[in-house]
């Protein structure tokens, strides 16, 4: 196995992180149980949209992470990285929405023994494909801006350089 596929299997599991910081920082949307069942008031609807500002934030700082550190940890510049690394990165998006949703509250419907009055938490969801492209997006964006920005081989160029021009003088 070559360093390259362990950096992006790595970038895989950094989907489990991921997800424990998607679940400690989402906070889901709260029904409240009624004489009719649960409703979802307007006040208590915020958490859909703070749990998927949340997965989107996640993304974020995980694909600058991953960008960056694959370029520092692979051989830089070379075509397949780039794809491996957006491939990576879209299935730790897939596993920390997946673990998220396992680590989050269960479904509303599903718990029992409430009483008029109480709240229940929503379950942890991602209702769109756009917050799942962030991930690949942002992972390649600041894999090419720490490609750009970087200065591997600038230092071994000038010693040549030099070098050369030490040999060159009478």
């Amino acid at each position: 196995m070559t360093r390259t596929s362990r950096v992006l299997l790595a970038v895989v599991a950094g989907g489990i992180p991921a997800a424990v910081a998607w679940w400690a920082f989402g906070r889901p949307s709260q029904w409240l149980a009624t004489e009719r069942g649960l409703v979802l008031t307007e006040v208590n609807a915020t958490g859909s949209f703070q749990v998927v500002a949340v997965f989107v934030v996640v993304g974020i700082v995980f694909g600058v992470l991953a960008g960056v550190a694959t370029h520092r940890l692979t051989r830089p510049g070379r075509w397949e990285t780039v794809l491996g690394l957006a491939a990576a990165s879209s299935a730790a998006s897939l596993v920390c929405w997946r673990l998220g949703i396992w680590l989050g509250p269960p479904p509303p419907e599903s718990v029992k023994g409430l009483e008029v009055g109480d709240e229940v938490s929503a379950q942890f969801a991602v209702d769109g494909i756009v917050p799942f492209l962030v991930w690949p997006l942002v992972a390649v964006l600041s894999y090419t801006l720490a490609l750009y920005l970087s200065s591997d081989g600038e230092d071994d160029d000038e010693e040549l350089a030099d070098e050369v021009s030490e040999r060159s003088e009478p």
